[in-house]
Protein backbone atom coordinates (compact mmCIF):
# COMPACT_ATOMS: atom_id res chain seq x y z
CA UNK A 1 0.00 0.00 0.00
CA UNK A 2 1.29 3.43 -0.96
CA UNK A 3 0.51 6.27 1.42
CA UNK A 4 1.65 9.82 0.65
CA UNK A 5 0.94 12.85 2.78
CA UNK A 6 1.71 16.55 2.74
CA UNK A 7 0.44 19.48 4.79
CA UNK A 8 0.61 23.24 4.22
CA UNK A 9 -0.80 26.37 5.79
CA UNK A 10 -2.51 28.55 3.17
CA UNK A 11 -3.57 32.15 3.72
CA UNK A 12 -7.27 31.88 2.86
CA UNK A 13 -10.47 30.19 4.04
CA UNK A 14 -11.44 26.52 3.68
CA UNK A 15 -14.31 27.46 1.34
CA UNK A 16 -12.02 29.35 -1.04
CA UNK A 17 -9.62 26.40 -1.14
CA UNK A 18 -12.49 23.95 -1.65
CA UNK A 19 -13.91 26.00 -4.52
CA UNK A 20 -10.46 26.40 -6.11
CA UNK A 21 -9.83 22.63 -5.99
CA UNK A 22 -13.30 21.89 -7.41
CA UNK A 23 -12.72 24.21 -10.37
CA UNK A 24 -11.66 21.17 -12.39
CA UNK A 25 -10.96 22.90 -15.70
CA UNK A 26 -8.29 25.06 -13.99
CA UNK A 27 -6.60 22.34 -11.91
CA UNK A 28 -3.72 22.27 -14.38
CA UNK A 29 -2.60 25.46 -12.58
CA UNK A 30 -1.59 23.18 -9.70
CA UNK A 31 -0.94 19.76 -11.30
CA UNK A 32 1.05 18.65 -14.36
CA UNK A 33 -2.11 17.15 -15.82
CA UNK A 34 -5.17 18.14 -17.82
CA UNK A 35 -8.70 17.85 -16.45
CA UNK A 36 -12.07 17.78 -18.20
CA UNK A 37 -15.46 17.36 -16.53
CA UNK A 38 -17.38 14.51 -18.16
CA UNK A 39 -20.22 14.30 -15.63
CA UNK A 40 -21.42 17.20 -13.45
CA UNK A 41 -21.95 17.03 -9.71
CA UNK A 42 -25.09 15.47 -8.23
CA UNK A 43 -28.16 17.64 -7.64
CA UNK A 44 -27.92 19.92 -4.59
CA UNK A 45 -24.13 19.51 -4.32
CA UNK A 46 -21.51 22.27 -4.50
CA UNK A 47 -20.25 23.07 -7.99
CA UNK A 48 -17.81 20.37 -9.07
CA UNK A 49 -18.56 18.37 -5.91
CA UNK A 50 -19.97 14.96 -5.08
CA UNK A 51 -20.82 12.90 -8.14
CA UNK A 52 -18.64 14.90 -10.52
CA UNK A 53 -16.49 12.74 -12.80
CA UNK A 54 -13.45 14.21 -14.50
CA UNK A 55 -11.12 12.83 -17.15
CA UNK A 56 -7.48 13.26 -16.17
CA UNK A 57 -4.65 13.18 -18.68
CA UNK A 58 -1.07 12.83 -17.47
CA UNK A 59 2.07 11.47 -19.13
CA UNK A 60 0.04 10.17 -22.09
CA UNK A 61 -2.36 8.25 -19.84
CA UNK A 62 -6.05 9.10 -19.45
CA UNK A 63 -8.24 7.93 -16.58
CA UNK A 64 -11.34 9.02 -14.66
CA UNK A 65 -11.68 10.37 -11.12
CA UNK A 66 -14.94 10.81 -9.23
CA UNK A 67 -15.58 13.22 -6.37
CA UNK A 68 -17.20 11.21 -3.56
CA UNK A 69 -17.42 14.02 -0.98
CA UNK A 70 -16.93 17.79 -0.97
CA UNK A 71 -17.64 20.33 1.76
CA UNK A 72 -15.80 22.95 3.82
CA UNK A 73 -14.05 20.24 5.87
CA UNK A 74 -12.71 17.97 3.13
CA UNK A 75 -12.76 16.75 -0.46
CA UNK A 76 -12.47 13.06 -1.23
CA UNK A 77 -12.04 11.57 -4.68
CA UNK A 78 -11.27 8.16 -6.14
CA UNK A 79 -9.91 6.83 -9.41
CA UNK A 80 -12.68 5.00 -11.26
CA UNK A 81 -11.52 1.42 -11.86
CA UNK A 82 -8.06 -0.02 -11.31
CA UNK A 83 -6.10 1.85 -13.96
CA UNK A 84 -3.52 3.34 -13.84
CA UNK A 85 -3.34 2.52 -10.11
CA UNK A 86 -5.46 0.31 -7.88
CA UNK A 87 -7.74 1.50 -5.08
CA UNK A 88 -6.61 5.13 -5.41
CA UNK A 89 -8.25 7.53 -2.97
CA UNK A 90 -7.33 11.14 -2.31
CA UNK A 91 -8.50 13.10 0.72
CA UNK A 92 -7.80 16.81 1.15
CA UNK A 93 -8.80 18.19 4.56
CA UNK A 94 -9.23 21.83 5.61
CA UNK A 95 -8.74 23.07 9.17
CA UNK A 96 -9.50 26.76 9.66
CA UNK A 97 -7.30 28.93 11.84
CA UNK A 98 -7.44 32.68 12.46
CA UNK A 99 -5.65 33.86 9.33
CA UNK A 100 -5.01 30.66 7.36
CA UNK A 101 -6.22 27.16 6.62
CA UNK A 102 -4.19 24.07 7.34
CA UNK A 103 -4.56 21.89 4.25
CA UNK A 104 -3.65 18.20 4.49
CA UNK A 105 -3.50 16.03 1.37
CA UNK A 106 -3.31 12.23 1.60
CA UNK A 107 -3.29 9.70 -1.22
CA UNK A 108 -3.49 5.95 -0.73
CA UNK A 109 -3.33 3.35 -3.49
CA UNK A 110 -1.69 0.16 -4.69
CA UNK A 111 0.91 0.21 -7.47
CA UNK A 112 0.27 -1.89 -10.57
CA UNK A 113 2.55 -4.87 -11.17
CA UNK A 114 4.55 -3.05 -13.87
CA UNK A 115 5.49 0.01 -11.76
CA UNK A 116 7.74 -0.17 -8.70
CA UNK A 117 5.87 1.06 -5.61
CA UNK A 118 8.78 3.29 -4.55
CA UNK A 119 8.68 5.10 -7.91
CA UNK A 120 4.91 5.63 -7.84
CA UNK A 121 5.18 6.87 -4.26
CA UNK A 122 7.84 9.40 -5.25
CA UNK A 123 5.79 10.63 -8.24
CA UNK A 124 2.63 11.02 -6.16
CA UNK A 125 4.53 12.73 -3.31
CA UNK A 126 5.97 15.24 -5.77
CA UNK A 127 2.50 15.91 -7.25
CA UNK A 128 0.90 16.47 -3.84
CA UNK A 129 3.67 18.80 -2.67
CA UNK A 130 3.64 20.73 -5.95
CA UNK A 131 -0.14 21.13 -5.78
CA UNK A 132 -0.22 22.54 -2.26
CA UNK A 133 2.85 24.72 -2.80
CA UNK A 134 1.34 26.26 -5.94
CA UNK A 135 -2.01 26.64 -4.19
CA UNK A 136 -0.30 28.36 -1.28
CA UNK A 137 1.58 30.70 -3.63
CA UNK A 138 -1.68 31.76 -5.23
CA UNK A 139 -2.95 33.13 -1.91
CA UNK A 140 0.35 34.24 -0.37
CA UNK A 141 2.72 35.19 -3.19
CA UNK A 142 5.50 36.42 -0.87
Amino acid sequence: MINVYYQKNIATTPRVIRDTLLDHQNLSDFFNASFKVIQPEDDNEVSGGKGCVRAVGILGVCFKEQIVHADDQYIEYTVVGDFPVKQHTGVITFTAHENHTQVSYRITCHAPWYLPAWLLERLLQNDVEQCLNKLGARFDPC
